[in-house]
């Protein structure tokens, strides 16, 4: 949990419905925290949304995790709106 919340968690709980704050990437070393999170995300999920327009990076790193554990994904920048 970065400072910035705890600081200010009146006003981001007066703005949001909900802050969630991922327990697994918050505890993971820095470099390595947003993988951690994108997994978590992952995992939750019924349903992935993505705009992913290249096949690298983190975000292309974790759409080919989706897949991995059997997720549906839309991708937003794909012509047709669904899947790779």
């Amino acid at each position: 949990m970065k400072s910035e919340y705890r600081d200010n968690e009146k006003e981001y709980l007066d703005y949001y419905d909900e802050v969630e704050v991922c327990a697994g990437s918050s505890e993971a070393h820095p470099k390595f925290a947003i993988q951690v999170r994108n997994r978590s995300m992952i995992d939750r999920a019924d349903l992935v949304v993505c705009c992913i327009q290249h096949k690298s990076g983190g975000a292309y790193a974790t759409i080919r995790y989706a897949e991995k554990q059997g997720k549906k994904i839309v991708n937003l920048a794909d012509e047709k709106g669904i899947g790779f």
